[in-house]
């Protein structure tokens, strides 16, 4: 059985991250290594952490590492060791929860599927209801929406991802600098897709997502103030500027120009918007 490799952003989640590392604990399989990158926490995540797994390394950033750039350290970090090529790396949030078998089912089920990204199914903690997983991008019309067969799937989100470390160098890395945090584990899949790698999810593997601890995907009853930080913040699921730089990233090149319309006329209608609700209101 390979080594696997966990890399886990953290920042500031203490009792979030309590929950993922008792589940760690409690795996049947124990052949991993715990990267935690933790992104400037001050509320003694880290130390925690040191408690409960002795295959632990830690890197600390300062607060401004974000997702990709949160994983794109654990890559760094693995790249300077001698890891074989058949070892696992599994990205990861932290508002997770998963049963003991977890990790043993998904490297089983890994060794069986070449060159494959393999995703767990994720569930609302909210509902119980599966989340979207597996994605169809449409990049001619910039659409995304949820795949409606296992071979239409070329995308996929980045909680709960386990690919091969062989596999991993030769898709690449993330873009920080370009996509911080959302869109960045898109454009990675979507990199691996056209490269040649197959995407995957499997309701074999179940995570359970607590869907409320993060980003900002709501603006209702927001100062407009408030609302401009929110909607161009990096945590803004709706945010143009990092929208515009998937864009360039993913596109076809012939299409961005026109892609790029589309996003600037939204967030332009949006803005709009709540700039005349906010004028109406008073």
């Amino acid at each position: 059985m390979p080594e696997l490799y966990i890399l886990l952003p953290v920042h500031n989640r203490r009792a979030t991250t309590s929950r993922f590392l008792a589940c760690l604990k409690a795996q049947t399989y124990q052949d991993y290594h715990l990267l935690l990158i933790d992104d400037g926490s001050t509320d003694g995540t880290a130390e925690l952490a040191r408690e409960l797994i002795p295959a632990l390394t830690v890197l600390r950033g300062s607060g401004d590492w974000w997702w990709a750039g949160s994983l794109q350290q654990g890559i760094e970090w693995l790249g300077q060791r001698e890891i074989a090529a058949e070892d696992v790396v599994l990205m990861i949030n932290d508002d997770v929860t998963f049963g003991p078998h977890f990790l043993k089912h998904a490297v089983m089920l890994l060794q069986t599927m070449p060159r494959t990204l393999l995703l767990a199914q994720a569930v609302s903690k909210q509902t119980g209801l599966p989340l979207v997983s597996g994605v169809e991008a449409d990049l001619k019309k910039w659409q995304f929406r949820p795949a409606e067969s296992a071979d239409r799937i070329n995308c996929l989100t980045t909680n709960g991802l386990f690919v091969r470390w062989g596999d991993l160098r030769q898709i690449g890395g993330f873009h920080p600098r370009l996509l911080p945090h959302y869109n960045a584990d898109y454009e990675f899949t979507l990199r691996a897709h056209q490269k040649g790698f197959h995407l995957r999810v499997s309701p074999e593997l179940r995570l359970v997502w607590d869907e409320k601890t993060t980003g900002f995907h709501r603006f209702e009853q927001m100062p407009f103030t408030a609302f401009l930080r929110q909607y161009f913040s990096k945590k803004s699921l709706g945010n143009p500027l990092y929208h515009s730089t998937f864009v360039l990233l993913a596109s076809p090149r012939p299409l961005i120009p026109r892609h790029l319309v589309k996003i600037w006329l939204g967030a332009m209608l949006a803005v709009g918007r709540r700039a005349l609700s906010r004028h109406e209101s008073r």
